[in-house]
């Protein structure tokens, strides 16, 4: 019960005003005003957070798909509206297996092993690092095993890379770049720990025969793509 004249909630079996005295009889507009039972609030708070979360949830979803993947229907791929090209100028075109799988990584090192896409010889008009992924990516796929194709960039004005990615069930996420040399004479399957801010900086899965490769580090990562 609140006063009609000060507006001091009291009780609702209170006949007068603690306040002011005023009498509290509920005369034709006397102000009665139920509160919320505090059930009635938590469930409101209740619904309200659980609103919240769906939305993020939901945002979160558009967000990593957005970054993700990026293919259109036609199997090309989009990165930033555009759609990358290998060294022939021609669309890059993922050709993917519906039933392949993730793997282990000792699966996955033993597809490498018997995959010679890295003994292609590099070359910069005919077959560079978009072509190597997206063979090793065609290769994986009808191999049964799920792969993602890579698109990095470096800093402004500095070339960009293309790799590999596979989501091996016991090691997560393991980047594989596959640029072969120029004359093709050694293995080259490489993992590389790809991370925004982070160096590019290749490492041999398999020892060659007499020699020790050294791969060069490319640059700092300053953006990355994956499509699945």
């Amino acid at each position: 019960m609140f006063c009609t004249r000060c507006g001091k909630g009291n009780r609702d079996d209170a006949s007068f005003c603690t306040l002011c005295g005023a009498s509290l009889g509920q005369a034709p507009g006397a102000l009665v005003l139920e509160r919320p039972s505090s059930t009635k609030r938590i469930r409101w708070i209740a619904c309200v957070i659980a609103f919240l979360v769906a939305l993020v949830i939901v945002t979160s979803i558009a967000v990593h798909a957005w970054v993700l993947d990026q293919s259109d229907q036609s199997g090309h791929v989009i990165v930033d509206g555009e759609t990358v090209v290998g060294a022939d100028g021609k669309p890059i075109v993922l050709v993917r297996n519906s039933a392949a799988a993730d793997v282990t990584w000792g699966q996955l090192r033993q597809f490498l092993s018997s995959d010679h896409t890295d003994r292609i010889p590099y070359n910069d008009s005919t077959f560079s690092c978009g072509d190597f992924a997206e063979l090793l990516y065609s290769n994986a796929e009808k191999a049964g095993i799920n792969a993602g194709y890579v698109v990095i960039d470096f800093a402004p004005g500095a070339p960009g890379h293309a790799c590999n990615a596979f989501q091996t069930t016991d090691r997560g996420i393991v980047y594989i770049d596959d640029t072969g040399t120029t004359n093709g004479s050694v293995n080259a399957d490489k993992t590389v720990d790809l991370e925004v801010g982070r160096s590019y900086c290749p490492a041999s899965i398999f020892a060659n025969r007499g020699q020790e490769l050294t791969w060069e580090c490319i640059g700092t990562v300053s953006s990355f793509s994956v499509t699945w």
